[in-house]
């Protein structure tokens, strides 16, 4: 179980998506129309809020919770960047790229989501105990999971 969110895969391949979608804002014509630009740069940093806010949580089902709303805010990016080209906005290469990280991306977080949502752990915690190694004979200090049906 990872103990920082940036031990997770997903977390960089998150990380890297926001930053080529921040790119394409910084790097556009997307500041022409100032609400469009707002409603993407929003959904975006939306995905990765919501990842980390979710890792936070005490339950895996809450945790995929807050992954559906990462894949909301993924979902709602790739839909304004669409209409953003067809504004002629950003160009063909911009949002195929987006749409290619997209759609990989939405992938991850929805077999994640499944992941989560069927381990069913009610304790995302770490606890400490004290337990006798058998096989050396001494006192050792390891990292429990606690789980739960």
């Amino acid at each position: 179980m990872a103990r920082k969110i940036e031990e997770l895969p997903i977390y960089a391949r998150v990380d890297s998506f926001w930053r080529a979608v921040n790119a394409t804002l910084d790097h556009s014509n997307l500041r022409r129309d100032s609400d469009l630009h707002d409603q993407i740069s929003r959904a975006n940093d939306s995905i990765p809020s919501n990842l980390v806010e979710g890792f936070e949580q005490a339950t895996d089902d809450a945790f995929a919770n807050f992954l559906c709303y990462s894949k909301g805010s993924l979902a709602e990016v790739l839909k304004r960047l669409r209409k953003a080209y067809f504004k002629r906005l950003i160009t063909q290469d911009q949002l195929s790229g987006h749409l290619k990280d997209g759609d990989e991306l939405g992938k991850m977080l929805g077999g994640f989501i499944k992941y989560l949502r069927e381990s069913r752990w009610k304790d995302r915690g770490f606890r400490r105990r004290k337990e006798k190694d058998s096989d050396r004979g001494d006192e050792s200090d390891r990292t429990i999971h606690r789980f739960e049906d």
